[in-house]
């Protein structure tokens, strides 16, 4: 159930029911105005069902403390977990403990209290970590990589050298495939963007690095 909330279509939906219930808690007439998290409340669950999938009419709106309330339960402030996180791209959204505006949500959850969507700050503060910050930065990473003026073409050949590696997105048959170094992967990736990205991951996880090594151990 963790991950069906890091889904835009749960963002879309909650957002459909703030609107509905006049974007204010049913329970104290409070609104974001008054600084308030709104949250959306399922008065009822039904196995199998995503939370998107209800009728508006069986959830409401709440703010944080009368969702607490209705659950009978005070927001722990450890033990929290990192489970995913979303771009809501031009749907921003609202982190559900400071009410900050966002762009990019990362979910916590923990055992005694239903998943939050959150900002990287408020994120890293319950986990007790620096994951929501990391994963900000390793996007940024990604998308200075993609978007790299590095990057040369020889017809539908497209190289660049990251990190002390080379790499090659090589155009074969349905789509691409990648060479790093002399290492021949042997996914085929659907498009350019795809076969750069799977890249990006190998190189910047230090995976390759890895790889490298052990190869050179076993000569």
């Amino acid at each position: 159930m963790a991950n069906l909330y890091a889904n835009k279509k749960w963002a879309e939906f909650r957002e459909q029911v703030i609107e509905l219930d006049g974007r204010e808690c049913v329970s104290c007439g409070r609104s974001r105005l008054d600084g308030v998290v709104l949250q959306v409340h399922h008065k009822r669950y039904v196995c199998g069902r995503k939370p998107w999938e209800y009728d508006p009419i069986d959830c409401e709106t709440l703010c944080r403390g009368c969702h607490a309330r209705e659950h009978g339960e005070i927001r722990p402030s450890t033990g929290w977990e990192y489970v995913g996180e979303d771009d809501l791209g031009d749907l921003f959204g609202s982190c559900e403990l400071c009410d900050t505006p966002i762009r990019y949500v990362h979910y916590v959850q923990h055992e005694h209290w239903e998943q939050m969507g959150v900002g990287s700050n408020c994120c890293d503060n319950l986990t007790g970590t620096q994951e929501a910050t990391e994963y900000r930065k390793r996007l940024g990473r990604l998308r200075r990589f993609i978007a790299s003026s590095r990057w040369s073409a020889d017809g539908d050949r497209h190289m660049i050298r990251q990190d002390g590696f080379s790499v090659a997105a090589l155009p074969v048959q349905g789509g691409y495939g990648l060479v790093i170094d002399d290492l021949h992967g042997s996914k085929i990736y659907e498009s350019l963007l795809l076969a750069k990205e799977s890249a990006f991951d190998f190189i910047d996880s230090g995976q390759a690095a890895e790889y490298m090594k052990r190869r050179e151990l076993r000569k």
